[in-house]
């Protein structure tokens, strides 16, 4: 089981737990959308003492909060290294996009500030103009959706102001978020080794998450067939099998039959 320490934390506790993946977790994700993630995130959720975060809660969590368990997840299942491609906006040329997540977790909320203090026990933050705000939610997010940038900032920042007027210095409000809440939904900087352009590179850590494993999903139709045919297992019971398990039980059959392969005359 996973153990994710939350930052900023949240009343009642500032750790969260995750069970292992299984099929099942796999299977159910769909288009890659913030639907599918939260949906991810509430089945693997465990409720013990120390911490107030367990299953049908993800929506309820700060987005930063979420972006921290999906990280969790991909350092689990995928690794350190985020590797990508994308494509010069000077010469068109594609290029490859490597860095440290590990390194970029690390990075987070480190710049200049403060701007904001807290939190109180209610998870609400005082600027330094005395204006007091909560951070965004998935629920926040997926009620601006569809709106175009500058409307749905300004919708975020009425939801999440407690107290004081949201239209004065929305760039305070915003920095302020960004400081105690940072994302895992950024731009990073990138140079074009074809003709040394630089650039932004968008990099959202639920989505790329979500695609890893609908990427996957392909092995996991063969991983069920070797299953099935060597132990004659039934469908649902390999799903319910976690990744682990299942993909350690595929690695003895293909060992057998290779082991059968060599010692045929």
């Amino acid at each position: 089981m996973q153990v994710v320490q939350l930052r900023p934390g949240l009343r009642g506790g500032r750790w969260a737990r995750l069970r292992p993946l299984c099929g099942h977790d796999e299977t159910a994700i769909g288009d890659g959308g913030p639907v599918d993630g939260i949906a991810l995130l509430d089945r693997l959720l465990v409720k013990m003492p120390g911490t107030t975060v367990g299953p049908g809660t993800a929506k309820d969590l700060p987005v930063c909060n979420c972006d921290r368990l999906f990280a969790a997840l991909y350092l689990k299942y995928f690794g350190e290294q985020v590797e990508g491609t994308d494509t010069c906006r000077q010469c068109g040329a594609s290029f490859e996009v490597a860095f440290s997540l590990q390194d970029l977790l690390a990075g987070l909320g480190k710049e200049e500030g403060p701007h904001a203090s807290g939190p109180d026990e209610d998870g609400v933050y005082t600027l330094t103009d005395g204006r007091r705000f909560r951070l965004p939610t998935t629920v926040d997010q997926l009620s601006v959706l569809g709106m175009d940038a500058r409307e749905g900032a300004a919708a975020l920042l009425r939801r999440c102001v407690v107290e004081g007027d949201p239209a004065i210095h929305p760039e305070l409000l915003q920095a302020g978020m960004d400081e105690v809440g940072p994302l895992l939904d950024l731009d990073l900087d990138a140079a074009c080794p074809d003709c040394g352009a630089s650039q932004r590179v968008r990099f959202d850590i639920q989505s790329y998450l979500l695609r890893m494993l609908t990427h996957e999903k392909r092995f996991l139709v063969r991983e069920i067939h070797l299953i099935a045919v060597a132990y004659g297992w039934r469908y649902e019971e390999i799903l319910s099998l976690t990744r682990e398990d299942r993909r350690a039980f595929v690695g003895l059959i293909q060992s057998e039959r290779e082991g059968r392969r060599r010692l045929r005359p």
